[in-house]
């Protein structure tokens, strides 16, 4: 299969996840972040405002502000390819974009050095490169800033394919079986 046809399947598998089985996988992902290193260590960290079929970010976010954690959420200009990380001062006010993905609409801090980056994806590989929604925005943002790296992942999202000499891996995956 090639990577578009790996990322529809894996699209798929979790827009199918039942409601109770992907709340409950969400939470242990959770926990298991909470007790890495990597997040104790971090004040400024980056992660998205999930979309529905994605592992729910929001009660992630409302942990790290209720921690003292600096959150930052990607803020992307689709002309310029370009994404900045926009501080998340709280869960109130959030908009979209032009395509339809959640933002902080607020004028904020924008922080490109960040402690840690949660890296969503579509598909991973076993040496942590990922197949994601084919913009190449997570790709070029790790390879400029270098931040320590770590992806939330369903164990279904992971799959055998050959990167591109672009690709960025992430550090570290916490896996949880659904």
């Amino acid at each position: 299969m090639d990577k578009m046809q790996i990322r529809q399947l894996t699209l798929d598998q979790m827009k199918s996840l039942d409601y109770e089985t992907k709340l409950s996988t969400d939470q242990i992902l959770a926990n298991r972040l909470f007790n890495s290193n990597l997040y104790h260590d971090a004040r400024n960290i980056g992660i998205v405002l999930s979309m529905p079929h994605e592992i729910d970010t929001k009660p992630i976010i409302q942990q790290m502000l209720n921690s003292s954690k600096r959150v930052f959420v990607p803020e992307t200009n689709y002309e310029t390819k370009k994404m900045d990380f926009k501080l998340l001062p709280n869960l109130d006010g959030l908009g979209t974009d032009e395509k339809g993905i959640p933002c902080v609409i607020e004028d904020t801090l924008i922080c490109n050095e960040l402690d840690l980056l949660i890296v969503p994806g579509v598909a991973f590989n076993k040496e942590g490169y990922r197949i994601g929604y084919g913009g190449g925005f997570f790709d070029r943002f790790i390879s400029q800033y270098k931040p320590k790296t770590i992806s939330l992942v369903y164990d279904f999202q992971l799959k055998s394919f050959n990167h591109e000499t672009h690709d960025q891996p992430v550090d570290s995956m916490i896996i949880a079986s659904t």
